[in-house]
């Protein structure tokens, strides 16, 4: 692992080399910093690089850092509901025969039996993120459908580790409901973008145009909404 200072932080980043690749690039994600290269870029080349991209690398390191949630939930832990995180709180009650997700006053309480294990408890939880994307995401696309023109012939929803959204050669679109974690505006983008591959089954020239026709800052959305891509 090499690293370089930037202020008082130390970014640590690896290097993947692939002979064929003309350019040097920089990926920054939930696992860390990679740095894709060829064969002929110096080690001297990569860390000015890096240096060069420091601020920027810094500042999505932070983001990333403040929107994990740890996959083992209890008592204080954080969950994301529209693009923020809240607390948690969990609840055993001794006749509970099931897990109960709430969500009431800025927090989720969460009602569970005495023993229960972390997978009954995640699938209680994912129950409660689909419920609330049909509700939230349904209407939406109802509403855009009508404005665009643009009429899906069904619509389901599913937990992809890939896809925000998918919008098949049928016409029948489909929503990853992990969409509920991120904010409403993020949401209407993916509803706005899908609904567009009714028209286009691409993501051509005119494909864009067409979401910005209704949306002017889709590209500001566009690179937002990958920020929690690797958190999906």
């Amino acid at each position: 692992m090499l690293s370089i200072k930037y202020g008082t932080r130390t970014i640590e980043f690896e290097i993947e080399r692939k002979p064929k690749l003309k350019n040097t690039y920089i990926n920054v994600t939930t696992d860390g910093v990679l740095v894709k290269t060829n064969d002929n870029t110096t080690l001297d080349e990569i860390k000015k690089m890096v240096e060069k991209k420091s601020a920027w690398i810094s500042k999505k390191l932070e983001i990333f850092q403040s929107i994990s949630i740890s996959t083992h939930i209890a008592t204080g832990s954080r969950l994301y509901y529209l693009g923020k995180s809240y607390y948690v709180k969990m609840i055993a009650e001794e006749h509970q025969d099931k897990i109960i997700v709430d969500f009431t006053h800025s927090q989720f309480n969460i009602i569970t039996p005495l023993e229960y294990s972390q997978t009954e408890l995640h699938n209680a939880i994912d129950m409660f993120y689909k419920q609330k994307a049909g509700e939230k995401i349904l209407p939406l696309t109802k509403k855009w459908s009508k404005i665009m023109e643009l009429s899906p012939q069904h619509i389901s929803f599913r937990n992809s580790k890939t896809r925000w959204g998918s919008c098949s050669s049928t016409n029948s679109i489909s929503f990853n409901y992990n969409l509920i974690k991120i904010s409403s505006s993020l949401i209407e983008y993916v509803v706005i973008h899908e609904l567009a591959h009714i028209q286009y089954k691409n993501h051509s020239k005119e494909f864009w145009k067409l979401v910005k026709k209704y949306l002017t800052d889709y590209p500001i959305k566009e690179e937002k909404i990958r920020v929690f891509e690797k958190l999906i």
